[in-house]
């Protein structure tokens, strides 16, 4: 386990705040997904014999349980690319002020960006919240926190830091 440090359990996120993140990006991964899928019907509607009453009707025949299974790791494949590319904010971190961040308070790498939101696919995952930390936060030692005063506190510790280290 990375170690822990005060400043950034100091500066943990809520868990309504949490809450409140999940919801807003559920709702834009929903939103991406209806986008998808009228392109998709438009494209096969235009350019193929495929008929999208049939593809509807056979998506929704799909085994139920490898579809919830995808759509969790559908749902974890696109927070990491959302959070990678904007350096651990989602769409719900940017309204809410929080970002992820390392227990240890370095940067997060491309793998810790992977892993951390592929394992949003455990079972009850999103339940999580309502412990002291989310399980895909706990495995890969991470935390969600305000991103202003975190931010804030480290400059300050930083600069405490390096105060006389400047010859």
């Amino acid at each position: 386990m990375a170690r822990l440090f005060k400043i950034v359990e100091d500066h943990k996120a809520s868990k309504w705040l949490r809450f409140a993140n999940y919801c807003i990006d559920l709702a834009v991964i929903y939103v991406l997904a209806i986008l998808f899928y009228a392109i998709l019907g438009i494209y096969l509607a235009l350019f193929t014999d495929v008929n999208v009453d049939e593809f509807a009707n056979n998506m929704e025949e799909n085994n139920s349980f490898l579809d919830k299974i995808a759509s969790l790791l559908i749902y974890g494949f696109l927070m990491f690319l959302i959070e990678f590319f904007s350096k651990g904010r989602s769409l719900g971190k940017l309204i809410t002020g929080t970002m992820v961040v390392k227990t240890d308070a370095s940067p997060l790498t491309l793998k810790d960006y992977f892993i951390r939101n592929i394992s949003r696919a455990i079972p009850f995952d999103q339940l999580s919240f309502l412990g002291n930390n989310e399980w895909h936060d706990t495995i890969f030692d991470t935390r969600v926190v305000n991103k202003k005063n975190f931010e804030k506190d480290r400059s300050l510790k930083l600069d405490l830091d390096n105060l006389g280290n400047n010859s």
